[in-house]
């Protein structure tokens, strides 16, 4: 379970592979994409799912593009190096009755000219399987001891003279970009590359990456949308899970993160200087690292808020990184100008049932699968006719125990709920 696949596409026409490369971007080869825009784009995962595209942003100096999602994939792959003489393979195909392609890395460093003109350091792979055309495969995820190590882009044409009307056949050699250059480019988080193999993270089965589509969705729009280093969100009617997966999140798109302990603003427990003195403390990790801080305000008077908020943002006029703080709870008259106010966390029963198909198609269960354990899911989670989400954390939870101990328990306890029904 490397990678979660699926189809570039613009209404019906099939444009090439894309991958997920981060909680809700899909990577690919850029000129898969071409000059289209988001609304021309949909991405299609291989359990069918349709998702629309929120923006695009296409790299020609490195053929490679990424797809900016409104909803999440809850998923995150693991990345790394590729290194001389590996296997490899593609899983991603044209269409599902086409061959899979594998071989041996020969290069990492290969200088090419890509077709758009652009000098670009490649991997150089060769591959097994005789195709001559290897059309429908571009943008697809190259994985090496299931580690996302590249993305397909460009296939070698044979160093023959065609007959007048016969196409140059590919030879078995494709290039790919490597991963790390994406990530950079992009500027996709501060995200650890191994040259060893290793074990995928399985963000499937990771809460921080399963839900608060809403939520996510609004810190990234204050982030995108701001210049300044000093950011703070209101987060009313949560608990702290929620902010834990939030800083658990976050690194995906702003990079290495130091979560810092809660602290409560109680007249009874501190003032306003000591108050300062708790965040302002960390100031110095920002030469290095995001900073994320929850402060308690359940019932805390407005201005008092406010108050160390400004506080907060003038001490913090140094600092290469950001210092996000989370007001956690209800201050007494609502959050102060300057306090982004998130909405409300929640999950739906279309996020559950999405989730467990994504599961079913990476295990390569059977995807009917998917509905009865959603069924189960959702019954497991609800509280008074509505999915609760401290509940569907729990339940998640024991699942994912499952997935990581006994995955075998699981299919057939699935296989189970299926014949039940």
């Amino acid at each position: 379970m490397a990678v979660i696949e699926g189809r570039i596409v613009a209404g019906a026409r099939d444009l090439g592979s894309g991958f997920c490369i981060a909680d809700r971007v899909i990577a690919t080869a850029a000129h898969v994409v071409g000059r289209r825009t988001a609304a021309d784009l949909s991405f299609v995962t291989a359990s069918g799912i349709r998702f629309e595209v929120e923006r695009v942003q296409v790299e020609p100096t490195i053929d490679a593009a990424v797809l900016w999602l409104p909803r999440s994939l809850a998923y995150e792959p693991p990345v790394g190096h590729a290194h001389q003489q590996a296997d490899w393979q593609v899983t991603a195909r044209p269409e599902p009755a086409a061959v899979q392609l594998s071989g041996t890395v020969t290069a990492v460093d290969h200088l090419m000219t890509n077709t758009g003109g652009h000098e670009m350091t490649v991997l150089q792979l060769e591959v097994r399987q005789e195709l001559k055309d290897f059309g429908g495969y571009s943008g697809g995820a190259v994985v090496m001891n299931s580690v996302v190590v590249g993305i397909l882009v460009e296939q070698v044409e044979e160093r023959v003279v065609a007959a007048a009307g016969v196409p140059v056949r590919a030879a078995n050699v494709l290039y790919a970009v490597p991963i790390s250059r994406v990530l950079k480019k992009f500027r996709l988080g501060d995200r650890a590359l191994s040259r060893q193999p290793a074990l995928p993270a399985h963000r499937l089965v990771d809460t921080a990456y399963f839900d608060m589509d809403t939520v996510k969705s609004a810190i990234l729009a204050v982030i995108d949308g701001r210049a300044d280093r000093s950011l703070a969100f209101g987060l009313p009617d949560v608990d702290m899970k929620v902010v834990d997966n939030l800083a658990a999140w976050l690194p995906s798109y702003i990079g290495q993160v130091a979560p810092k302990s809660q602290f409560a603003m109680r007249a009874e427990i501190g003032s306003m200087d000591a108050w300062e003195r708790y965040v302002t403390r960390y100031l110095p990790d920002l030469d290095r690292r995001n900073v994320i801080c929850p402060v308690l305000v359940d019932g805390v008077d407005t201005e008092l808020v406010a108050e160390l908020w400004k506080r907060i943002r003038t001490a913090c006029t140094h600092g290469r990184q950001r210092l996000i703080i989370f007001f956690v709870g209800r201050p007494s008259a609502g959050f102060p100008d300057g306090i982004d106010q998130l909405p409300s966390p929640s999950v739906r029963h279309q996020d559950i049932a999405e989730w467990a198909q994504l599961v079913v198609t990476a295990r390569r269960w059977p995807r009917s699968l998917a509905g009865p354990w959603t069924a189960q899911i959702v019954e497991q989670s609800s509280l008074d006719d509505r999915l609760d989400l401290r509940m569907t954390y729990e339940t998640l939870e024991h699942y994912f125990d499952l997935l990581r101990t006994e995955p075998d328990d699981l299919r057939r306890h699935l296989e189970e709920l299926e014949t039940s029904c």
